[in-house]
């Protein structure tokens, strides 16, 4: 699942995926002018409780969204 936040003319991409062996999950944060950022989760509760600290931060920042692409 893909979700974009946008601020100006800057796009973030975060993308919540399931690891590569299929145990676990990865949320990826990519900033304009930064270097993608990868975390791993064990379990959704974990997931869902970062990706909400993350989509609140992005909101305080500034960036409007998310705008959902599956």
């Amino acid at each position: 699942m893909f979700y974009f936040f946008r601020r100006g003319v800057e796009k973030i991409r975060c993308e919540v995926r399931t690891d590569s062996d299929g145990r676990g999950y990865e949320l990826v944060v990519d900033r304009p002018g930064a270097m993608v950022r990868v975390e791993h989760f064990g379990e959704p509760p974990e997931l869902n409780r970062r990706w909400s600290e993350i989509e609140r931060t992005l909101l305080r920042e500034g960036w409007t969204g998310p705008q959902l692409r599956a």
